[in-house]
């Protein structure tokens, strides 16, 4: 597992005993990682309107695990899995935010990419979550959300999935 730095977010519930099939990756829409641990963290805004996700990618590759894989982060919102919406996907899904503003003209960086490539393919392993499950919040919240920004590199990190599913199979 990568070495993660903890900062924990007070933002997050119980999964109920649902099982994680899904894992859901997000940019930020800010340029730093400062701001975006600010809100993924905040539990001063009302109930409502918190989020948090399970880990925080910045533009220089550290990784910051903010809710344990065993609860439920805030992170997707409205959404559903292919038109289920039971169990939530927040309840079944590990989330990922990516430090990125989302503007499709802003590169992901080579850092945030290399620590992708180690950490989704641990999570997939881990949960045995399926590579069609393996989506960005504009797959489930279709409309609404756009995110990853259509300039992320899916084939990179789809291809890392691929390559730690074969090395154990």
């Amino acid at each position: 597992m990568l070495t993660n730095n903890s900062y924990p977010s007070p933002n997050h519930s119980s999964r109920s005993d649902v099982r994680v099939d899904v894992l859901v990756l997000h940019h930020t829409a800010t340029r730093r990682g400062a701001p975006a641990l600010r809100t993924l963290t905040d539990d001063a805004v009302p109930p409502e309107r918190r989020v948090s996700a399970h880990y925080l990618v910045d533009t220089d590759g550290t990784v910051y695990c903010l809710v344990a894989e065993s609860r439920k982060a805030w992170h997707a919102g409205v959404s559903t899995l292919r038109g289920e919406s039971r169990p939530s996907v927040n309840a079944r899904s590990i989330g990922i935010e990516i430090v990125n503003p989302g503007d499709n003209v802003t590169p992901f960086t080579e850092a945030q990419y290399q620590a992708l490539e180690q950490l989704v393919p641990e999570i997939v392993l881990r949960h045995r979550i399926p590579t069609e499950n393996v989506l960005g919040h504009r797959d489930v919240a279709p409309g609404r959300k756009t995110d990853p920004a259509d300039n992320f590199n899916w084939a990179r990190v789809r291809a890392a999935v691929e390559r730690a599913q074969r090395s154990v199979a």
